[in-house]
């Protein structure tokens, strides 16, 4: 229920956050309207109520946490100005994920046990966020690094399942905590994109497109 509070509490954070334009500039680089990233939001909501497709051997996926923006990652892609970008943002998710899956099996999720003053359950967004950035630098390259980077250690887990055997454990791609966790991500990377991308486009003389 807390879980599913908090994936509700995300998506209404952002949604204000679009409606009231402090992401303009954001969905502008990202080639998306705020009536197009409001009605995507919603669509999120609502899937997120629908149950789970199941693809057997214990895996299923949320629309709304998986489909949906698996789809809006792969959208990005295809509107990506270069082929270097579209490359970047592929590989920013491919290192994503190795960072975050060695992250969670170096650490142990008990907070009692874990060595950092950062609640274990968020380590895996900050890392995902920074990694992306550093991989991707564009906010497209760096938000498609973040999110799927994330939402495909579910995919690696039940890899994990498979290889050892353990045909029958429930995965669900795009749960919400991995969705949770995605979302901080993906706006952790953004931000950072938006942060640096403006000094250095003041640096810089001009605007930058990414």
């Amino acid at each position: 229920m807390f879980i599913g509070s908090a994936r509700m509490l995300l998506l209404a954070i952002v949604a204000a956050l679009v409606y009231l334009g402090l992401l303009h500039r954001v969905l502008d680089r990202m080639r998306l309207t705020k009536a197009g990233a409001l009605l995507i939001l919603l669509a999120m909501a609502i899937a997120s109520f629908l149950p789970e497709l199941p693809l057997g051997f214990g895996l299923s996926v949320n629309i709304g946490g998986m489909l949906i923006p698996l789809a809006i990652c792969i959208y990005l892609i295809i509107v990506a100005d270069s082929r270097e970008e579209k490359f970047r943002g592929l590989a920013a998710a491919g290192v994503t994920l190795l960072v975050v899956w060695s992250i969670n099996h170096l650490f142990p999720v008990d907070p009692v046990f874990f060595p950092l003053n950062i609640d274990p359950l968020f380590l895996p967004s900050i890392v995902a966020g920074l990694t992306a950035y550093i991989i991707g630098r564009s906010r497209r390259a760096s938000f498609i690094g973040a999110v799927l980077g994330v939402l495909f250690l579910d995919l690696a887990a039940w890899l994990e399942n498979i290889y050892r055997g353990q045909y029958t454990v429930p995965v669900v791609l795009g749960g919400a905590g991995i969705y949770s966790a995605a979302v901080i991500a993906g706006l952790l990377a953004v931000f950072l994109a938006e942060v640096i991308g403006e000094v250095r486009e003041r640096l810089g003389g001009g605007p930058s497109n990414a």
